[in-house]
């Protein structure tokens, strides 16, 4: 529905940019403002402006050419509009204080020598200094979104936690109840009161994010030595088709090492839905999280996929894994309450739930650990500046009464493939455990 309600918009962006830069060719002249440099202008602006539309509705190899070009020119886009209407603003302001007429789309030969606002000069000038700062930064994000960066935090929670199992048992049991949460048991030594988790989320597996990614991040978290690994949801990018060599990912994924495993919920975006420029078509119909392929690989990965599911581990701490708030208004989801209903309040209580929606429900049902993602952090600026508003905790570490929220700016990207004062990310969270205040 997203798309839909901002195709209009989209398309008087790209008639705004054309407008625009045939102005600029045309305050430039010679060649330059002939009108075969405007056609060959036009024909390949045209290839991109559609090609998000090329991309969701078209198969094969040119769909995944489109849909890589889609996602680059995203955020190329995002960048050469704010700094032509910024330029466009700052103009206008100009005219308006010195009392000159303006032309809403100046920069054409006639518009600068009749107003003498900007000489010809300046307007190359201007356009010249607009279209380098796009292409750096467009550089720069598309080669930082490549990048992975470890962040660690330390966490303290006030209960006990430690592993009363014999030291000789050496086999790990999963064993189900018939109340109460399943069971985890791994050989562990006594009294143990730490933990250290690997955390990572949005990875949005498909066309841009695949192999190069999973293998930096693998290499972070072999380095943790953690005792178990968490995927906070969107391990897909809606489509699983679009991962190229799967297997090999899989395989990355499934000789990671962590004492008690690897365990994931669903996001949003691990469903297989119609895509366009990073927008689902939502519908009233039940989702279903992970297709059949899907499934496949995360058994593949050695990854146990948690769905409004709680287990005890060793039994010493609870570990929750919920479904996406995106269900909540076709299959609905169980609350904090109904999550936490009859297990111990003694032992500690992490729950893993990809968007950070109901931090303070979570808290007032006991939680003590919630680790999240989706918000990406805003993956690029100024967009960045807009996920503070919208979520409680938007990326960091947050304490929530006894709670300690952490959620992750993510380890992929979605939508334009690029990160700009945002960085990729795996967390290396410290747990300690003390029923001491």
């Amino acid at each position: 529905m997203g798309a839909v309600l901002l195709s209009p918009l989209y398309l008087l962006l790209h008639l705004y940019l054309a407008i625009r830069i045939l102005s600029w060719f045309s305050a430039i002249g010679g060649p330059m403002g002939s009108i075969w440099i405007s056609i060959l202008f036009l024909i390949p602006f045209v290839l991109v402006t559609v090609s998000p539309l090329l991309g969701a509705f078209t198969h094969g190899r040119f769909k995944r050419a489109m849909k890589q070009l889609s996602n680059y020119w995203l955020g190329i886009l995002l960048y050469l509009a704010l700094f032509l209407l910024l330029s466009d603003f700052i103009r206008i302001l100009f005219c308006l204080a010195s009392h000159r007429p303006f032309c809403l789309f100046a920069w054409s030969r006639e518009s600068a020598d009749t107003l003498g606002t900007f000489s010809r000069t300046a307007a190359i000038t201007v356009g010249a200094v607009i279209f380098a700062a796009t292409a750096f930064l467009s550089v720069y994000g598309i080669l930082h979104a490549r990048q992975v960066k470890k962040v660690t935090y330390s966490v303290k929670v006030s209960k006990n936690c430690a592993f009363f199992v014999s030291k000789t048992e050496t086999t790990e049991t999963i064993s189900a109840q018939k109340s109460g949460a399943d069971t985890v048991s791994v050989c562990k030594a006594l009294g143990n009161t730490k933990l250290k988790i690997a955390l990572v989320a949005d990875l949005h597996l498909g066309y841009s994010v695949g192999l190069p990614q999973i293998k930096k991040i693998a290499a972070i978290i072999r380095e943790m030595e953690p005792d178990f690994i968490v995927f906070a949801g969107d391990l897909f990018d809606n489509e699983f088709t679009a991962i190229r060599q799967p297997e090999e990912c899989a395989r990355v994924l499934a000789s990671l090492k962590s004492t008690y495993g690897s365990f994931a919920c669903w996001g949003n975006h691990d469903v297989e839905e119609l895509i366009f420029a990073g927008f689902t078509f939502h519908s009233k119909e039940k989702k279903e999280f992970g297709s059949p392929q899907m499934n496949q690989f995360l058994k593949a990965s050695g990854i146990r996929i948690l769905e409004d599911e709680t287990l005890l581990i060793n039994n010493a701490f609870y570990l929750t894994g919920r479904l996406d708030a995106s269900c909540e208004q076709t299959t609905g989801r169980k609350t904090p309450a109904e999550l936490t209903a009859g297990l111990d309040p003694e032992k500690p209580h992490i729950v893993i739930d990809h968007q950070p929606s109901e931090l303070p429900e979570l808290a007032a049902a006991g939680i003590d650990l919630a680790l999240s993602g989706h918000t990406h952090d805003g993956q690029l600026f100024p967009a960045s500046l807009t996920t503070r508003i919208g979520w409680k905790n938007s990326c960091g570490k947050l304490c929530i009464g006894n709670m300690t929220s952490i959620v992750t700016s993510g380890a992929g990207i979605w939508g334009p493939a690029m990160r700009i004062g945002t960085n990729n990310e795996v967390v290396k969270l410290s747990v300690l455990f003390s029923n001491r205040a």
